[in-house]
């Protein structure tokens, strides 16, 4: 549509509101106060249009969107996926990755594995709480040696190590040598051990994982909680939907 064209369009709706929606400002236009309580409506409106056909489609088809965290649907989920396509083989379940900071939305997907215990509207399940464990790479020499830390900012360096030996009652020089190894996720943290780098506080399915593949071997002392969850959350107006409903009673299942 060409600019003019937009410019028509607008200046058709003003004339049958009655309402001025835009004004020059500069060499450009801006909205008019009448004009932001118009496109924000029509923002809403629109977002109900998107949900409720994404509902509508979903609910046909048997698609389920789901999101989680990277770590967790890599270091939990995928390893579990098969037995669920084999349970459901009738639910398209497509899988998306989000940060902590994302919105629990329809516009982002149907159902969300998160550490946000509840939010308006939302059923929350939990699924596992997090904990922390010590791996290292099985050739690792002598202790002490390199720590990889996920905790990089300048006045908390290594405060998950420093946390790990109180709650176990060790010393930080028993397992330290050298500076610190840093990055910023656990999924670094976990491919920097199994590359030798060092020894990796990551959580208990992550770290796991490596010790089943033979690639890390675990370290001295118990599991710590890190005081954060896993939860399942759907909306409460669609956790009755088949393709939602036995996506919920199968993860709890598998969490178990």
């Amino acid at each position: 549509m060409t600019q003019s064209a937009v410019s028509h369009q607008i200046r058709r709706l003003s004339e049958e509101l009655g309402e001025r929606l835009v004004e020059r400002q500069g060499r450009g236009l801006v909205l008019t106060e009448a004009g932001r309580r118009l496109a924000l409506e029509l923002d809403r409106a629109f977002d109900l249009i998107e949900r409720s056909a994404a509902q509508v489609v979903g609910a046909a088809n048997g698609t389920v969107r789901l999101a989680a965290y990277g770590t967790f649907a890599s270091g939990w989920l995928v390893q579990r996926l098969p037995e669920f396509f084999a349970r459901h083989p009738d639910i398209d379940l497509q899988l998306i990755t989000v940060s902590e900071e994302d919105e629990l939305s329809d516009r982002v997907a149907d159902a969300f594995i998160t550490s946000v215990p509840s939010q308006r509207g939302y059923r929350s399940v939990l699924l596992k709480r997090d904990h922390l464990i010590a791996v290292a790479p099985p050739d690792l020499g002598p202790w002490p040696c390199p720590l990889i830390t996920t905790e990089v900012s300048p006045s908390a360096v290594g405060a998950d190590w420093i946390d790990y030996c109180r709650h176990n009652g060790l010393e930080l020089s028993t397992f330290q040598k050298e500076s610190w190894r840093l990055c910023t996720h656990y999924q670094l943290a976990f491919d920097m051990a199994r590359a030798g780098i060092g020894a990796a506080l990551v959580p208990d399915f992550l770290g796991e994982r490596g010790i089943a593949e033979g690639t890390l071997q675990r370290v001295y002392g118990e599991p710590m909680p890190t005081g954060s969850s896993y939860y399942l959350s759907i909306k409460f107006s669609r956790s009755q939907e088949r393709a939602l409903a036995s996506l919920t009673q199968w993860l709890r299942a598998a969490a178990r």
